[in-house]
């Protein structure tokens, strides 16, 4: 399997319409470039996961998160710039640009801006955002090594950027824009 530690061959790899197993802020990751359908495709048949199941989004900025949303209110603002980056994922209407693929049925989608600087690397490198989800195999429990995921999800079109994950023991922190509610914390 090919593995990369520098964020351009990281960010070819995935301009060319593959797949990372890269880390996150506290469990290994699977993504692909966002806009390409056909390698979210590849990650649902690789989990085995629902096609209707939706991924969230990982943008290496504020902007480039606001440019995924509807417009926000001064307040929606202040609150994103507390939390941003860091380890929330927060849900809000997507703008009408974003493919319905990546849209939850509400025309909602998840984004978020991580700090974790490996992976701000990679997603500050690629310029355009990252579909992500966990690197486990639907219903089993994502493996904390990396060699168990790599087991896993060996398979051409997936590769390793080689970074070690963050020091967070749970998932993000999941937060409805519109209501400014947690639904995980």
């Amino acid at each position: 399997m090919n593995e990369f530690s520098d964020p351009k061959e990281a960010s070819s790899w995935l301009k060319s319409g593959k797949i990372l197993i890269h880390p996150t802020e506290g469990v290994w990751g699977l993504g692909c470039d966002a806009f390409n359908l056909k390698a979210c495709q590849k990650i649902n048949y690789l989990k085995k996961r629902e096609d209707q199941k939706n991924f969230i989004i990982l943008v290496p900025t504020i902007s480039a998160a606001l440019k995924c949303f509807e417009p926000i209110s001064d307040e929606q603002g202040i609150f994103l710039n507390k939390i941003w980056p860091g380890h929330t994922t927060v849900i809000h209407q997507a703008n009408t640009g974003i493919p319905s693929k990546l849209k939850a049925l509400d025309n909602t989608i998840a984004v978020r801006v991580s700090d974790h600087l490996p992976l701000l690397n990679l997603l500050t490198t690629t310029k355009k955002p990252m579909v992500s989800t966990s690197a486990n195999i639907t219903k089993f429990p994502t493996p904390a090594v990396l060699v168990d995921v790599i087991k896993n999800f060996h398979d051409p079109d997936v590769a390793v950027y080689a970074h070690t994950n963050g020091s967070a023991k749970k998932p993000s922190a999941i937060v409805r824009l519109q209501t400014l509610e947690y639904i995980r914390e």
